[in-house]
């Protein structure tokens, strides 16, 4: 499984960018600037990122129960189509918080207070909780040294380059008999994105030239793209993790271009129209991994313009606990044999019900407090300064 996570902020204390009026967007009005139609207070993209966590339970599914072979559209599944759409928002996302900060340290402070203090909890609550619950609805051997090997590659960010640990035998008779929690891989490559947009945003303020950044934006772009091109003329991507990676980059990628040129990007029947076709027709051949990024990241950014879920997520985005608390839910519910009794489908209803809870525990108990504490530290950073500007020299 492909997926994102993604970064996981709230649109109403993240993105702050906007010129001009607010009007009610709409992605069916005449032509308007990204900046314009995606308005930072009332938006759906928590909406979608919610929707994209629920595609990937409902797509792994298939794996984790058992069932066979899950449906794919042009060989793309459900789940990895709900990847792609995350590292598209995080891409725009992360650059709007690039962009804002004023130092390494502060966007550094941001992104890790919005990752870690969610991962941590969750982790520590599969090795010690979910696992030994595991060995004995299976029957299997919990492993203490096991749940802290799977803790601290998990915490170090090393799955997406290490299969995940085994936590003894606590899985025996799934599906899945090793990972508890396969999704967690994918961190590992938002983090590179994470350095990757600071290295473009915050280093190149460096840069005389104003235009240098979108350049250097643009290069990292083509050079993640042609990478999938030259991936493809070897023989296709090999079965290992790091070979999905490239694709994670240019969805992210995708948005942050899309985020460098929101005032130049136009939002209408016709661009929406082409990207459309250009996606169908990118996905119809065998060029889908090189053409594809760019246009559905489009996509995703312009379904998030519509004012029509906006209070979805406005307050509580569960989105992020429901994306790391899925997996083990579900492997839990496979190791009590729920999938011999329902469909696909219906157990990953269940699951979504079991998990929903979770991820609304975890945004109120964890997230919430930590992005409190982040504000905090950054009023107390800027009270300094400003006692250090008056402090005559």
């Amino acid at each position: 499984m492909v997926e994102p996570e993604p970064d996981f902020k709230s649109n109403h204390a993240e993105t702050t960018y906007l010129r001009g009026p607010l009007q009610v967007s709409t992605i069916w009005r005449g032509l308007q600037p990204l900046s314009r139609a995606l308005d930072p207070r009332h938006n759906s993209l928590n909406a979608m990122r919610l929707v994209f966590a629920s595609a990937v339970i409902v797509s792994h599914a298939w794996y984790l129960g058992g069932y066979g072979p899950e449906p794919v559209l042009y060989g793309i599944k459900l789940g990895t189509a709900g990847v792609m759409g995350f590292f598209s928002i995080s891409g725009y996302l992360i650059t709007f918080s690039a962009q804002r900060s004023l130092s390494a340290r502060e966007y550094a402070v941001a992104r890790l207070t919005r990752i870690y203090p969610a991962l941590v909890i969750a982790v520590i609550s599969v090795g010690f909780v979910a696992a030994p619950l595991g060995s004995l609805l299976t029957e299997g051997r919990y492993d203490v040294g096991g749940a802290f090997t799977f803790l601290g590659a998990a915490v170090g960010l090393l799955l997406g380059f290490l299969p995940t640990p085994p936590i003894g035998t606590s899985l025996r008779g799934n599906y899945d008999a090793v990972d508890w929690n396969g999704p967690l891989w994918t961190l590992t490559w938002e983090v590179v994105c994470y350095v990757l947009v600071a290295i473009v945003v915050l280093a190149a303020r460096r840069i005389p030239q104003g235009g240098r950044p979108d350049l250097a934006t643009a290069f990292l772009f083509a050079a993640v793209t042609s990478g999938i091109g030259l991936t493809l003329l070897r023989g296709g991507f090999g079965p290992t993790r790091s070979d999905f990676a490239l694709p994670l980059l240019a969805f992210f990628l995708s948005g942050s271009l899309l985020a460098h040129f929101r005032d130049r990007v136009p939002i209408g029947p016709v661009p929406l129209t082409l990207a459309v076709v250009i996606s169908w027709a990118s996905l119809a051949s065998d060029l889908a991994p090189i053409l594809v990024p760019l246009p559905l990241a489009y996509l995703v950014l312009c379904l998030g313009s519509l004012r029509t879920f906006s209070k979805i997520g406005s307050r509580y985005d569960i989105s992020y606990g429901v994306y790391i608390y899925g997996w083990p839910v579900q492997q839990l519910l496979a190791a009590a044999h729920l999938p011999a009794f329902l469909p696909p489908l219906a157990y990953g209803a269940v699951a979504l019900a079991a998990v929903w809870p979770l991820g609304f525990l975890s945004c109120v108990a964890i997230e919430k407090p930590a992005q409190r504490w982040r504000r905090a530290w950054q009023a107390r950073q800027s009270a300094r300064a400003a006692e250090s500007e008056a402090i005559p020299s």
